[in-house]
């Protein structure tokens, strides 16, 4: 097998990335292993190099990339459904979300337990044409995000605060989104909504547990939607909804639904921002379908996925909340 570790030389980190440069020669060397390092010169480089290398070989390949969900989304989209490929991540990001679906997090940053790290093989979300790998966010989230965006350019704030920064410039925009919602079943949902998470993974926003109830592999994607309400209203529901217990909180049932699904259809009255693993995209219309299987994921040795308790499960019975 080929190990491949992907870096970014714009992250903003050079220091540690030469350090980690170094550890990793160390580590394959000691081993005997075939492995690149590839550093990236442009946007969706890491797409290409990926796909340049599948043309060359079929031989069985472990893609490491160092960065965040963004990063790890966009190799991941370069070979969906690739029996032959698998990805892992090294988290350098500023909220690296997906890697909280897993125990040890602190792991993911030790060479040696990427190398010697086993796969599982995860779900995507396909939305339109693109690929998710955690988390769909429209609305009051999507906001957020692209507040937070704008905020990552300023050296004066750290990257583990620009998202809550950006909640902050966003709550004091425009509040509220008509969406209409179609489910399967026939269920239909056409209202303004604050927001809608959809989600594969459990967190978003560095940390928010947004869906306390979502696994990885479970062959279907977990939904939040906040019904359209007043700031005083949202500033209540702000800590449950980042802690993950909303569903147990009273004063929620009134503005929180919590579903699950394997396909769902999204409208809007005009293209509207779409948060997809922490890049925006626009839309009109958004069709969300579950693609069971969709990567092998590298866990790094010594992490494992966190699967839901017995009392998620037992909760997950009155999911709609």
């Amino acid at each position: 097998m080929v190990y491949h570790f992907i870096m970014n030389p714009k992250s903003g980190r050079s220091r540690k990335q030469k350090h980690l440069e170094t550890t990793i020669k160390a580590a394959c060397q000691e081993r005997n292993l075939d492995y690149r390092i590839y550093y990236t010169t442009c946007p969706n480089d890491a797409t290409e190099y990926v796909k340049s290398m599948i043309r060359i070989t079929d031989e069985r390949q472990r893609f490491i990339c160092v960065g965040g969900d963004g990063t790890i989304n966009e190799v991941v989209s370069s070979a969906p459904c690739n029996p032959n490929v698998e990805f892992g991540v090294i988290p350098y990001g500023s909220g690296n979300d997906f890697v909280k679906n897993f125990s040890n997090t602190k792991l993911f940053s030790d060479i040696t337990a990427q190398i010697e790290g086993d796969t599982v093989t995860l779900d995507l979300i396909k939305v339109n044409d693109y690929y998710c790998v955690n988390m769909v966010n429209i609305g009051f989230d999507c906001m957020v995000v692209k507040e937070s965006n704008k905020l990552k350019k300023s050296k004066l704030i750290p990257p583990s605060m620009t998202y809550i920064m950006g909640l902050v410039v966003a709550f004091f925009k425009k509040f509220g989104t008509h969406m209409k919602l179609t489910f399967d079943d026939g269920e239909v949902i056409d209202s303004e909504l604050t927001l809608t998470a959809i989600g594969n993974g459990k967190f978003c926003g560095g940390g928010f547990k947004a869906l306390p109830f979502a696994t990885l592999e479970d062959g279907i994607f977990d939904i939040c939607i906040i019904k359209k309400v007043s700031r005083a209203t949202f500033l209540s529901l702000v800590s449950s909804y980042k802690a993950g217990t909303y569903p147990d909180n009273p004063k929620a049932g009134k503005h929180i639904t919590y579903k699950r699904a394997s396909h769902l259809k999204m409208e809007f009255d005009e293209p509207i921002p779409i948060c997809i693993d922490g890049e925006i995209y626009g839309a009109k219309t958004v069709d969300l379908s579950i693609v069971k299987n969709g990567f092998n994921f590298v866990v790094p040795k010594g992490c494992e996925l966190l699967y839901k308790t017995e009392s998620e499960e037992k909760k997950e019975e009155t999911v709609e909340v």
